[in-house]
């Protein structure tokens, strides 16, 4: 019993020293050892196109050269659109479901107002079993001055290809969500996709700095872990 207790507490403290961190990135300071993630810098032409594949909504036919993420950053920050990733391809609608988050159960449909993060939950792979999935997105400023910081981890070898999988990044409308801790926003009602795009390991930007968590590991260790493989990463 003790043991349970005692990694509660640690989880409670580990999520109060999140949000302290996400104030004190506003400032500048990084003390939650976080990886900032590419500027969100859209020209016209990109804007137009990425506005078509909008307008047509449902299954999105991607060709463009520019990176998935860098749309799905678009719609969510121009278009006002929430991403939620998912292994399926096949979700009509997102109903409520419960989630483990730090040890407490909860009932909503979850989503995302960032456009890199959900690529992960994409294209991580659920063998059967326990999966741990560690990681989180803070952002900092709005529109030009936006800066997006980052940290992943998963409890299988993220340098072994059947840890990823092909997934898809669904895109909801914001109507019926509320914000519930930093980008992450949550719904208690059942929420319909406005449209959808198919996604790839290759797709998420961090795939090659995200580590291995090894359970109970705490965030903050995960955070400093990613943040040395990603700047080992770095070319020279």
């Amino acid at each position: 019993m003790g043991v349970p207790w005692l990694l509660a507490v640690k989880f409670r403290m580990s999520r109060l020293f999140w949000r302290l961190g996400h104030l004190l990135l506003q400032t500048g300071i990084n003390v939650l050892d976080m990886v900032e993630g590419p500027p969100l810098v859209v020209d016209a032409d990109r804007a137009a196109a990425y506005d078509g594949l909008l307008r047509n909504g449902g299954l999105i036919d991607y060709r463009l050269a520019s990176p998935k993420h860098e749309f799905l950053s678009y719609a969510v920050a121009r278009h006002g659109l929430l991403a939620h990733g998912s292994n399926r391809d096949d979700i009509e609608e997102f109903e409520p479901r419960p989630a483990n988050e730090a040890g407490t159960i909860q009932l909503f449909v979850h989503a995302a107002s960032d456009g890199i993060w959900p690529i992960y939950f994409a294209t991580v792979a659920r063998p059967a079993g326990r999966n741990v999935l560690v990681n989180g997105c803070a952002h900092v400023g709005r529109s030009d001055r936006l800066r997006r910081y980052y940290f992943f981890g998963i409890s299988g070898d993220p340098d072994d290809d059947a840890s990823w999988t092909d997934g898809t990044v669904y895109l909801l409308p914001g109507s019926t969500f509320r914000r519930h801790l930093g980008e992450e926003w949550i719904s208690s009602t059942p929420v319909r996709p406005v449209a959808r795009l198919r996604v790839r390991p290759d797709d998420f930007p961090f795939r090659r700095a995200t580590v291995r968590v090894f359970w109970p590991e705490m965030p903050g260790r995960v955070r400093r872990r990613f943040r040395r493989r990603w700047a080992a990463d770095l070319p020279d």
